[in-house]
């Protein structure tokens, strides 16, 4: 089979498209026919060392797809076989994947391979961030970094669907366009994001360092800064005796965190069913499976908004 892998560490020049044996079918795990691959900033970082950088090389590339279950190992029901499904699972950009049960997501008839390949990583924590982990509320102010990415487009609709009145932070003007047609309420553009002290709810941030003068600035009295990315660099040090004159939270999140299994499916059933009715929306750029180097440098020139998804089949 076809695979997109990396033999040492560095820029998308390492990422090489090789023949490589189709994985075993292990216990407690399925393979999958991959029609599509969602790209994610995550994957350059991984790529050059800076995210589960422990792991040994070569690396197969990829963190999510879509596809058809084609084997079942030991263990597993095999009425998954034949299914399409959407997962989440490492080495995800190969013709063959082989994907932990657990981490299968039926993909509903309505919901093409490449929407099924473009929603689980960044639909699944824009939801968590927001109601796992900030808890928002309606009339909540919610203040998003990143807003025109993959992640942040989708949490400023699910933002403006939870009533919640939506700033979007942006690094051009071209993307505050898309961010307001997405149901932003306020865009802010670059070093305009100064402006913003003590009206925030809610602070969604990926960005990290280049965030860091802004959280406990922007946070009014009892208000969340949730980080789950740091696509800028490590975030500046926090002395926690700042949190304490506005009783302010700082709190973390990671999608491959073990979550209570009716709270893991409580976010897979209300994004899908968010899609489905078409009131979560995706702004998908689909490039063949040749072309995933490409998606790589469109990513790291942070210039691109929505998500990039290859497709194989």
């Amino acid at each position: 089979m076809r695979a997109v892998r990396f033999h040492e560490l560095g820029g998308p020049e390492v990422l090489r498209l090789e023949e490589v044996a189709v994985p075993e079918c292990t216990p407690g795990h399925v393979l999958v026919d991959v029609h599509a691959v969602g790209i994610n900033f995550a994957d350059t970082e991984r790529r050059r060392g800076l995210y589960r950088k422990d792991e040994p090389l070569p690396v197969t590339t990829g963190l999510e797809g879509s596809g058809v279950v084609r084997e079942v190992g030991p263990g597993v029901d095999s009425s998954w076989l034949g299914q399409r499904v959407a997962f989440l699972g490492s080495e995800s950009a190969a013709e063959v994947c082989r994907v932990e049960v657990e981490r299968l997501i039926p993909l509903p008839s309505a919901l093409s391979f490449v929407e099924g390949a473009a929603f689980p990583l960044q639909g699944l924590t824009a939801w968590h961030v927001l109601h796992t982990v900030a808890r928002v509320e309606p009339g909540d102010t919610v203040a998003i970094t990143a807003a025109a990415g993959g992640v942040g487009l989708l949490a400023v609709q699910l933002a403006a669907l939870a009533e919640c009145h939506v700033i979007g932070l942006v690094s051009s003007r071209e993307k505050a366009d898309v961010v307001l047609r997405r149901g932003a309420h306020e865009v802010v553009v670059g070093a305009e994001a100064d402006q913003l002290r003590d009206g925030v709810d809610v602070l969604i941030d990926s960005v990290g360092r280049e965030a860091s003068a802004l959280g406990l600035r922007a946070l009014r009295p009892f208000g969340r800064w949730v980080c789950f990315g740091d696509s800028s660099g490590a975030a500046a040090p926090i002395d926690p005796a700042k949190l304490l004159e506005r009783s302010l939270q700082v709190c973390g999140y990671w999608l491959r965190t073990p979550h209570p299994a009716q709270v893991w499916k409580k976010g897979i059933d209300e994004v899908l069913s968010l899609l489905v009715s078409k009131q979560l929306e995706l702004e998908v750029t689909t490039l063949p499976f040749e072309s995933l180097a490409q998606t790589h440098r469109a990513l790291e020139s942070r210039r691109s908004t929505g998500k990039f998804v290859v497709t194989l089949r």
